[in-house]
């Protein structure tokens, strides 16, 4: 099992490397490295409004070497890296067309709008685009499934043998 500050250098020296397989201890421990630094961020940013803008910007940097030990991981699995990749571009998707729908809404709402009014808009918007709607919804459940997917795959134990993604880093075929 890698160490914690062992997890994070790899995955940081990995910080673009979707090829090959990385241990659960390697995929998680930077998965909760992220999360804290992300945490951090957002808490300070709730007192000091720049470190908000910061944080999304080193967030946004943590994402790439989390999803590329996702990659290894799921390899490791015997799983193809695919599954990051379309997890991705529906996650992409949604955030779209949450934009194009509230983007807006949000621009035109003022101090003086009661939460009635608001809902009225987002139901409005909704109505008025049911393409995008629906569009983001499917996207939306399909990011869920896949998550969970991802997720019982990363959970599962490396594969002993070597497989078309390389050797084992556990169990060193």
């Amino acid at each position: 099992m890698l160490s914690f500050g062992a997890a994070v250098k790899t995955c940081l020296s990995k910080f673009i490397n979707f090829k090959g397989r990385a241990r659960r201890s390697e995929y998680w421990w930077y998965f909760l490295f992220a999360t804290c630094v992300s945490w951090v961020f957002s808490m300070a940013g709730s007192k000091i409004p720049l470190l908000s803008i910061v944080g999304m910007l080193v967030g946004t940097v943590l994402t790439i070497p989390q999803l590329s030990a996702l990659t290894r991981r799921l390899h490791d699995t015997g799983h193809s890296g695919w599954w990051v990749a379309i997890y991705t571009l529906l996650y992409i998707v949604v955030f779209a067309c949450f934009g194009i729908l509230m983007g807006p809404l949000l621009s035109n709402m003022s101090e003086s709008m009661d939460m009635n009014q608001f809902a009225e808009q987002v139901v409005n918007a909704v109505a008025n685009h049911p393409g995008i709607s629906g569009t983001m919804i499917i996207c939306a459940l399909l990011v869920l499934i896949i998550t969970i997917i991802t997720l019982i795959f990363s959970l599962r134990d490396s594969q002993r043998q070597t497989n078309r993604y390389g050797a084992s880093p556990k169990y060193g075929n």
